[in-house]
């Protein structure tokens, strides 16, 4: 038995209100009563939906999981809030965590006295749906949209305003040329988007669609299918723009959307706007990942090991292992060293085409051209203490490697100045690995395997300073000329300008190139010249990397805005630290990002 005080607190809560004290009776005697301690768990979320509860004393605090894993503050309740009731009315599982703050006492409505209490009142029963509407919508909200930021107390007054759709599989939602005066929100489900002229894109929980039509009053320029029964969350043109016109970090984060998917209609936007600069301040940027160490590590361990094994057992296999991984130990570790400065990346496998496929076209062209071009010469008879071979040398490698850059940097997925660093990186160490296995096999059959070790000891040692670091600076000559530059953060002027840049990169990488091939008379100006171009190339491709990290730290914060949640119990919420793979790009995000910066498209933990 419950409390006579508990009793009263029943009989007096306006819910129950009307009922008859016999009916009432029997719903009280089918109650129990629980006892909470601080941070004790009322309700668990995804768990099975059985039972609901009153708070009759003490404070309780509703949190749930978002798509990226973040604990969030969905609301604090006091004494006479009914909680778990969304579960019993949709009969699916807790969308919720609920959890004591402080002490807490709870009385516990099972399922069969909460229906028995709803045909008994309809009051009671119409109440609790609007309050169920308003609490899931504000929980979507909260969990999977752009609206996350607003403050919670004003994000339930935007519940209010929002409607709730649901689709079955198949159906067409919106077709392409038609007028928008919606803001349509995917809380489940999947919807297909089609579009002349346009790849398909499957937009999923917490996407959206119909910024770009209301923000520059255009028709739709897809048309959308349910691929799967969904719900959706709808708000009207009017509201939506009156939000945006009241919350800047809103507004600017769908200005930011709009210029990354379509910024031809950039001049077209019917709401002012104002112009947010790069983040100049360095200490602000995230500190950059250390995995590359232990990839060297592994890599240069490899290498010791079968160096000695080569040396000592004089078998042809095991130089032939040396010589393998010794070609790829530097160019490797280079690699994984500027893709672990990339906040956006992508997965290695990606990386590695670049690596193999520029390897195999670059490496056989270059061999061709330069034996048409230097008159048909063998590679022994060049005369590099004349200039012009070393330059043409240069010129024919340097444009045989960005052959496959070229085709990458032109593609909408690679957006970010970072993106044709680390491609071009990856380029040009593809054609160093190769070049330096070559080297390594004139020396081969030598007795004591020593040639080719130093061969491959040096040039292992000289790789950062050498192709990667040429052609990461030429690849990002490229995408300054191309077409997807002149919308990202970092727009520097017009088209010519952007290509005066491009040709001052690719002629610093030919001449870098060309200096470090030079055969200077003596060993000592050989030496200096070679240091001269290493800090250089190297103090060029740095200033690249920290200019690209400002542009994509940038892109995330514009698109991802910081929340502060206030959760006194977040035990539940295992911390997390891989990235976040993006299904419609298959880009890498810092974990807590919540929308892809290079796509658009809302992220989740797998």
């Amino acid at each position: 038995m419950i409390p006579s005080a508990a009793v009263d607190f029943l009989r007096d809560h306006p819910l129950l209100r009307g009922i008859p004290d016999d009916e009432l009776r029997n719903v009280i005697n089918a109650i129990k009563l629980m006892s909470l301690e601080d941070g004790q768990r009322l309700l668990m979320e995804e768990s099975t939906s059985k039972d609901c509860f009153i708070i009759w004393q003490g404070k309780v605090q509703v949190t749930s999981v978002n798509l990226v894993g973040k604990a969030l503050l969905l609301a604090e309740l006091g004494p006479g809030e009914l909680v778990g009731e969304i579960g019993l009315i949709r009969n699916v599982q807790r969308s919720a965590s609920v959890t004591a703050i402080g002490p807490v006492q709870a009385l516990r409505l099972d399922r069969s006295s909460f229906e028995y209490l709803a045909k008994l009142s309809p009051l009671f029963y119409e109440s609790v749906l609007v309050n169920t509407r308003i609490r899931m919508i504000h929980s979507m909200l909260r969990k999977a949209t752009i609206w996350s930021v607003i403050p919670d107390a004003e994000l339930r007054g935007l519940a209010e305003i929002t409607t709730i759709k649901k689709v079955t599989k198949g159906e067409e939602i919106i077709v392409e040329g038609a007028v928008m005066d919606q803001f349509l929100m995917i809380s489940s489900g999947s919807i297909e988007l089609h579009g002349q002229k346009r790849r398909k894109t499957v937009l999923r929980e917490g996407d959206f669609y119909g910024e770009t039509e209301l923000l520059t009053d255009t028709a739709s320029s897809h048309t959308l299918i349910a691929i799967e029964d969904s719900e959706l969350l709808i708000m009207g043109k009017l509201e939506f723009l009156t939000i945006l016109d009241y919350y800047a970090p809103v507004r600017q984060q769908l200005i930011e959307f709009l210029n990354m998917r379509t910024p031809h209609l950039m001049e077209r936007v019917t709401i002012a706007f104002g112009e947010e600069s790069i983040i100049e301040d360095n200490e602000s940027l995230p500190k950059a990942k250390d995995n590359w160490i232990n990839q060297l590590l592994w890599l240069v361990g490899g290498f010791l090991v079968l160096s000695f094994l080569a040396l000592f057992l004089h078998s042809q296999w095991w130089k032939i292992a040396a010589l393998i991984v010794g070609g790829v130990v530097g160019p490797l570790a280079f690699v994984a060293f500027v893709r672990n400065q990339q906040l956006i990346g992508f997965r290695q496998r990606r990386l590695g085409l670049v690596f193999v496929s520029t390897a195999i076209v670059a490496i056989p062209l270059a061999w061709y051209l330069e034996r048409i071009w230097l008159f048909e010469a063998k590679a022994s008879s060049f005369d590099f203490s004349q200039f012009y071979v070393p330059l043409s040398v240069a010129l024919i490698e340097e444009t045989a490697k960005l052959l496959v850059c070229v085709m990458l940097v032109r593609t909408r997925k690679i957006h970010f100045l970072m993106d044709a660093v680390v491609f071009g990186a990856a380029a040009g160490m593809g054609f160093a690995a190769v070049e330096s296995i070559i080297y390594g096999w004139v020396h081969i059959d030598e007795a004591s395997s020593l040639g080719m070790l130093a061969v491959l000891w040096m040039r292992a040692l000289l790789s950062p300073f050498g192709h990667g670091t040429w052609t990461a600076i030429a690849t990002v000559g490229i995408w300054y000329a191309s077409s997807m530059h002149k919308h990202s953060n970092l727009g520097d002027g017009k088209p010519w300008t952007r290509g005066l840049r491009a040709m001052e990169m690719f002629l610093a990488a030919v001449v870098m190139h060309s200096l470090w091939n030079y055969h200077f008379e003596s060993g000592l100006m050989k030496a200096g010249a070679m240091a001269v171009v290493g800090f250089i190339g190297i103090y060029l491709l740095f200033s690249l990397i920290r200019r690209g990290r400002k542009e994509e730290f940038h892109a995330l914060n514009m698109l991802n805005p910081t929340t502060h949640e206030a959760i006194r119990h977040d035990d539940q919420v295992k911390p997390m630290t891989q990235e976040l793979y993006c299904e419609g790009c298959g880009s890498l995000s810092p974990q807590g990002t919540r929308y892809c910066a290079r796509c658009g498209q809302a992220l989740r933990v797998k």
